[in-house]
């Protein structure tokens, strides 16, 4: 499956009302997005997330850690080359992650589905953190293994620090949000997720993610 991201859509409405800061939201996207496709690769073939904007006219495509990154250029808008990636590639399993309705109705005339940002969004979190306490159960049970008087806290702390980058994502992603609810204390990203519709479709690609 392939899972391609209306991105500045997905920010704006998770990350809400963090005007000039959307550049560090963006790079903490693509880190979790980068780590939750390593833990579904055998799921999720490629993600691919697409902005707005950028410092060409035409379209741009770059790799970070493994996701897929678009800039849409100055003559072309996100929802617009996503749409032309849904018609070229209509053959594919596709899912579609927005909340912009216009696009959603586009896209389904080629048979792809889309799910709620906020529903995407708490599964790749969720899914990142069952993988921070499954590796910082490994790693408790490592340094148990080999602790000694030889092998003093501080290294046993390093340790634990460098073998849990899921740990870290979740890390940096908390710190953002710290300073997120600095300037909008009332938004809040939803604790649980929903499937909102029933089609067997849609809930097979879901089960994927």
């Amino acid at each position: 499956m392939i899972v391609i991201i209306d991105g500045y859509n997905l920010l704006k409405q998770v990350f809400n009302k963090v005007k000039g800061k959307l550049d560090i939201f963006r790079d903490q996207l693509v880190k979790e997005l980068s780590f939750y496709k390593k833990i579904k690769n055998e799921e999720i073939k490629e993600i691919i997330v697409v902005f707005d904007g950028g410092l060409s006219l035409h379209s741009e495509r770059q790799i970070q850690n493994g996701v897929v990154v678009i800039f849409s250029g100055q003559k072309k808008s996100a929802d617009d080359w996503i749409f032309e990636y849904v018609q070229k590639n209509a053959n594919k399993e596709l899912l579609l992650i927005s909340k912009d309705n216009e696009l959603k109705f586009r896209c389904s005339k080629f048979n792809v589905d889309a799910i709620d940002v906020f529903d995407f969004y708490d599964i790749v979190l969720n899914t990142i953190t069952v993988q921070a306490s499954k590796d910082f159960e490994k790693n408790n049970d490592t340094i148990h293994k080999y602790e000694s008087d030889d092998y003093i806290y501080g290294q046993l702390e390093d340790f634990s620090s460098k073998n849990n980058k899921a740990l870290d994502i979740l890390m940096s992603h908390a710190d953002l949000e710290f300073k997120k609810a600095e300037i909008d204390e009332k938004h809040k990203i939803p604790k649980s997720f929903k499937v909102a519709k029933k089609e067997k479709r849609i809930y097979k690609k879901i089960k994927k993610l």
